[in-house]
This record gives C-alpha cells, structure tokens and sequence, in this order.
C-alpha cells in the first residue's frame, strides 16, 4: 500500500549565480518558539505556543560545513511546500523521516499528517544547483511492510551518488498527540517537539533538541547538540554523545535516564518525589544537595552518587563522560 500526500510546492529562485545575497527564509508558521516569546493558541489537548520560525541551525550547520569545501555554495534557491497524510484507521504510530533539516512538531487536531514549510537548495555551481533542483519536494506515505500500525512519511532523500550541495527541510508539522510518534533526522537538523500525549521517539545525527509539554514516555538522541526538555511528565530517557541537556519533569513515571559523553546533565524533579538515584561522573562533580545526598570521591576526577528516598518509586540515572551532573528539588506548583 502506498500513497502519496496531497500538497503544492511554490519555488522561489535566484537566477543570478554567484553573489552575496543571504538565503532568504523560508516562512513556517507552525513552527515552535520559546513560551517567553511566543503567542499561546487554544487548540484540542491542551495550550501550544505557534509562531514564528525555529531558527534554522541544523541548515547552518550544513552550508557552512559546505562552504568549508570550496565554492562558497553560491547558487542557491528555496522552494515552499504543503500537505498532509492521512492517517488510517488501523495505524497507531507516525514515523517522520528526513535526511536533514529543521523540524518542528505540535499537536493537531484532525487525523493527519500536517506539513508546511520550505526546503533550502545550495550548489557551487548552476550546474549542481540545478540537479538539488530536481528532486521532488512532495513528502510521500506508505505503511510499513514489517507493522501495518506504523505510517511512514519520509522526505526525498540524496544517495551517495545524489547532487552534491544542500538540501535541507524546514518544516512545521502536526500529529494528532494521542498517535505514538517517531522523528527520524538521518544526518544533521534540530527538532522541537511539542504537546505530546502518547509515546515519542526522536533522533538527529547532530543538532539540538527542545520538548515542551510531552507526556507518554518520551526518548531521545543526538550525536552532538544541546537537549532540554520542559513541563515533562512520564518516563524519560535522553542521550547525547557531545553536548549539555536541562530536564524539568513535572511528573515523572517509573525512569528518568539522562546521559551525555561530554558535559552537563541538570534534573529538576518535585520536591516530594520518591527516588533511586544513581549518578556517575567519570570526570566531574554530582550534587543532589537539595535532598540531603552527598557524593563519594571516584579515582582522581570521578564521582558517584546514589541514595533511596521514600520507596524509590522512580528510578533516575544519570551519566556523563566529561562534566557535572546535579539533581535538584523543585516546587513546580509556584509556578504554574
């Protein structure tokens, strides 16, 4: 079974070759910005923030890595796309997959797959702008061969014998929040994810990553980026090899696992949460001095730190290779 989502591109070129225009933006309004900026919008399951852009890293990342090479990615245009997938009756998980990109996802209240957004082209020549140029820009669908409950939507992707350049997607994309949900970034993009209900999975080879308002068990990854997640409540279990992560977890489940190869791992759970802690730091410090626990030494730069408290309901680990790791007590009832 395969079909092909319904949408429409308008493309937007600059035919003057080599010059010093900065790429224009490519508008995504259902992307998602920071609450302190952004416009609440009353929708089903709850309050989102809707507004402006993500701010397009993982697209930075990429031309400027290209730019390194030689050529200067002179040739460039963007092209708008938007559509949406429906979702069958007899699916009950999503999986998104792009190569790169941007991507930012929210809550939606029909059962579909919603998509809007852009794609950024980048050549060092005519040539090779014209090839990125050719791949088609529609998103397509098809249901799993090995679980008819899992709808896949992938974006077109470059093989190894692909135009060389930069192809990368912004998009703002809407999941009903009650269908389990997998993102998929194979190579370099950041991702926020947003006012989930039902289990969220979600990986990038490298960017940063921003979950506001999940529940249902949420798990993450990234090869190198920053990682924060927010108002949290359910099981949760993040892991980057390079890069600091901050957790709020308003309610949490039966596991918290946290863990960097490199950097700083912050845990802010309830003041009243009952606990099994186990805290290592190869290289670094762990404090959780808010409950009464105190480390132990390690080697010449290590430490660990473990305790029970209460019944040890929720167990919460955390690691890093090179950094600090701190789990505090907090009050989120003040602040809500």
């Amino acid at each position: 079974m395969r079909a092909t989502s319904r949408g429409e591109g308008i493309e937007r070129v600059f035919p003057d070759g080599p010059a010093t225009r900065k790429l224009q933006s490519v508008p995504i309004p259902m992307s998602i910005r920071s609450p302190s900026s952004a416009r609440p919008v009353r929708h089903a399951g709850g309050t989102g923030v809707l507004g402006r852009p993500v701010a397009p890293a993982g697209a930075g990342i990429l031309l400027l890595a290209m730019a390194a090479c030689g050529g200067g990615l002179s040739y460039r245009s963007v092209a708008e796309l938007s559509g949406e997938v429906p979702i069958g009756q007899g699916v009950t998980r999503v999986r998104i997959e792009v190569q790169d990109g941007t991507i930012g996802v929210d809550s939606g209240t029909a059962r579909v797959v919603e998509y809007r957004g852009g794609v950024r082209r980048a050549g060092d020549t005519a040539a090779d702008l014209s090839r990125l140029e050719q791949i088609p820009l529609q998103l397509t669908a098809s249901v799993d061969p090995a679980d008819p409950s899992v709808l896949v939507v992938r974006g077109p992707m470059r093989d190894e014998t692909g135009p060389e350049g930069v192809f990368a997607f912004e998009l703002g994309i809407r999941v009903p929040p009650d269908v389990a949900l997998e993102l998929r970034i194979l190579s370099n993009g950041d991702a926020t994810v947003a006012n989930r209900q039902a289990p969220t999975d979600v990986s990038t080879g490298r960017g940063d990553l921003r979950f506001p308002a999940c529940s249902g068990g949420l798990r993450a990854k990234t090869g190198r980026g920053n990682v924060i997640v927010y108002d949290h409540r359910g099981d949760l279990d993040i892991v980057t090899k390079v890069g600091n992560m901050q957790a709020f977890v308003v309610e949490p489940g039966e596991r918290i696992r946290l863990g960097t190869g490199e950097g700083t791992v912050q845990c802010h759970v309830p003041a009243g949460l009952d606990f099994e802690l186990d805290a290592r730091a190869e290289t670094g410090k762990a404090v959780a001095d808010g409950f009464g626990l105190e480390s132990q030494s390690v080697g010449e730069y290590g430490a660990v730190l473990t305790g029970l408290r209460g019944t040890g309901r929720t167990k919460i680990v955390l690691r890093t290779g090179s950094g600090h790791l701190s789990l505090s007590p907090r009050n989120f009832g003040a602040n809500r």
